[in-house]
């Protein structure tokens, strides 16, 4: 059980999160978080459409309107919303596009400048020694490269169609940079990197905080892509104390 960092501290301290994970992702990523932020404020993780199998529907411009649908359906009116890699970019979309309704960011990993993608020479069927090779660029550790792990991402890229879908969902992310906009985004932002993210290397975390007028950047140890699967528990302090400075004074007194 983890113990809280301020004292008194209750479900109407923070606002709402909304955590978005990446292109390979699943919501089951952020169970940590939701675990250990259970009781002081609500987090939701909801299913991305990464591999619509509608080829106009394979970009962000889809995902980022099923996010909206989501909060508008869900009832949040303004959220501190988080996103890994292809998620924290469809989180800087909507933090520029409804500034409104993004109270801050949390991002990890995050695409949008620069991200060594899956885009080339992918198979049409990838195979258990294509999956590991690219799951050692996610993992600084590779004890949780486990066979189960690899197996599940190996049968849910056995259609073809998906497979495609997200080599054009990669593709339509790789086009799309925000260096010359990130500057409109006014809302604080927690950077949580993995010092070791083959990915998104450290480089693109300080250009990040660069060009975002309120951003921190905080770099996570022996940690690849997914700090939120690799390295749970720092993640979470630092996203605790980041909530704090920004947004338990709002309901004090």
């Amino acid at each position: 059980m983890r113990q809280d960092l301020s004292e008194g501290a209750g479900a109407s301290d923070y606002p709402p999160m909304v955590l978005l994970h990446g292109i390979f992702g699943k919501p089951v990523d952020w169970d940590e978080c939701e675990r250990y932020f259970d009781g002081s404020c609500e987090v939701f993780a909801p299913r991305l459409p990464m591999a619509n199998i509608n080829r106009a529907q394979r970009n962000l411009e889809h995902v980022v309107g099923h996010v909206m649908d989501f909060l508008d359906g869900s009832g949040i009116d303004r959220t501190v919303l988080g996103g890994n890699s292809l998620g924290g970019h469809i989180a800087l979309h909507i933090a520029l596009r409804y500034p409104l309704r993004v109270a801050g960011l949390i991002l990890a990993g995050s695409s949008g400048l620069f991200e060594r993608g899956y885009t080339r020479n992918v198979p049409h069927r990838p195979d258990t020694t294509w999956l590991k090779t690219k799951m050692r660029e996610i993992f600084f550790d590779e004890a949780l490269i486990t066979e189960k792990l690899v197996e599940e991402i190996r049968e849910s890229l056995t259609d073809r169609r998906r497979v495609a879908a997200y080599v054009r969902m990669a593709a339509s992310a790789k086009r799309d940079n925000l260096r010359d906009v990130l500057h409109q985004i006014r809302a604080p932002v927690l950077l949580v990197w993995g010092a070791n993210d083959a990915i998104t290397p450290p480089s693109v975390a300080y250009e990040f905080k660069e060009r975002l007028p309120l951003a921190e950047l905080e770099f996570i140890d022996e940690c690849g892509h997914a700090p939120t699967l690799e390295k749970p528990h720092e993640f979470n302090r630092i996203v605790e104390r980041f909530l704090q400075r920004h947004f338990v004074p709002l309901h004090a007194g």
